[in-house]
């Protein structure tokens, strides 16, 4: 298994993820999903390829707000990469970067909740509320694992000077 450039696996997925992100709207949004899809939390897995910038990218080129062309709404697949990214590692920096990017779409909500005709503000903030508790849920598992981690180490140090 090769190394991406920015350090992590499969770089030919990540590289059809950045072209598909440099396309035309459908294509950002099928990254988006494929992104959503590949980035999980498992253990043993292979680091994934750092992908905030192409999801960042996207989402800002769209004003933090893709919209489903269909229904008008929020397009769940944003929503959905953030959460997997910020998640998929447990690291502080990745789950504070996730809630920004949460924030900065519960903005643009916000804004165009301003306009008369926005019918599906509730269902959308509430998709963007839903995300912002995993990544909340997360930050906080990833406290206890470390609190966890710290207490064995010091019992393991503290066995071995008896």
């Amino acid at each position: 298994m090769t190394e991406a450039e920015n350090g992590g696996a499969f770089p030919e997925l990540f590289e059809v993820v950045r072209e598909y992100a440099g396309r035309d709207y459908a294509h950002q949004v099928q990254a988006l999903r494929v992104i959503a899809a590949a980035y999980v939390p498992m253990t043993g897995a292979p680091v994934m390829a750092d992908v905030r910038e192409v999801v960042e990218g996207i989402l800002s080129q769209n004003g933090y707000l893709p919209i489903n062309v269909e229904t008008g709404s929020i397009e769940p697949s944003g929503v959905d990469a953030v959460v997997s990214v910020a998640t998929s590692s447990l690291d502080e920096e990745d789950l504070e970067w996730g809630a920004g990017c949460l924030l900065s779409m519960m903005d643009a909500l916000r804004q165009r909740g301003q306009e008369e005709g926005y019918e599906t503000f509730v269902l959308d903030a509430q998709e963007v509320l839903d995300g912002l508790e995993t990544i909340l849920a997360a930050d906080i598992v990833e406290d206890v694992v470390e609190e966890a981690l710290e207490e064995a180490l010091e019992e393991a140090l503290e066995d071995e000077d008896h």
